[in-house]
C-alpha cells in the first residue's frame, strides 16, 4: 500500500511540476527580486555616501589650493621672483601641511 501511495505522490508531483513550471519560475524570480531589495537599497545608500565624501574631499582640496596659491603665500612669492621649481616645491609642502 505504501509503495502505491508513494508512486501516486511522485506521479502527482511530476505532473504538477510540468503543469505549473512557468508559475514556479515566475514565483522564484519575484521572490529573488523582493529578497534582493534591501541589498540594492543599502548599496544605493552607500554609493550616495561615497559620492558625498568624494565631493567633500574635492571641496577641501580646492580650498587648500586657494590658500596655498594666495597672494601672500610662498608659492606666489617665489613664482613672482622667477623660481617656478621652488614655487612648486613650496606649493607641495603647503598642500601636505594643510
Amino acid at each position: 500500500m505504501f509503495k502505491i501511495n508513494s508512486f501516486l505522490v511522485e506521479n502527482n508531483l511530476k505532473n504538477d511540476l510540468k503543469r505549473y513550471k512557468s508559475k514556479l519560475i515566475y514565483s522564484f524570480m519575484i521572490g529573488s527580486i523582493i529578497g534582493s531589495l534591501p541589498f540594492i537599497y543599502r548599496m544605493k545608500e552607500s554609493f550616495r555616501v561615497q559620492k558625498l565624501i568624494q565631493e567633500q574631499r574635492q571641496i577641501e582640496n580646492q580650498k587648500k589650493d586657494k590658500i596655498c596659491k594666495g597672494s601672500n603665500s610662498d608659492y606666489a612669492k617665489f613664482l613672482r621672483l622667477g623660481f617656478p621649481k621652488t614655487a612648486t616645491k613650496k606649493f607641495n609642502i603647503c598642500i601636505k601641511e594643510k
